[in-house]
């Protein structure tokens, strides 16, 4: 029998010390796309070693969420995060 190896998780190792928050919290994100208000005072959670997935219909804005936070329009995102 041949086993696969167990590949090993990805790690992120940042160089701020251990008094570094990893969690990202974003109060009060407005996003408006084409004269169309996406969101509208929302805030914005992403919890260190969660997953998320975005769910919803065609055009209801799921990819210009996403294109924002990677193209850093979201005010209050941390910079220097890298985003796969």
């Amino acid at each position: 029998m041949s086993f696969k190896k167990a590949i090993p998780q990805p790690e992120v190792v940042h160089e701020k010390g251990f008094n570094f928050k990893l969690d990202i919290l974003c109060p009060k994100v407005d996003l408006v796309v084409g004269g169309k208000t996406l969101l509208d005072n929302a805030v914005l959670k992403l919890v260190k070693g969660k997953k998320y997935g975005l769910v919803g219909r065609n055009g209801i804005g799921k990819t210009c969420l996403i294109n924002g936070i990677s193209r850093s329009e979201i005010e209050k995102f941390p910079e220097g995060i890298h985003i796969l």
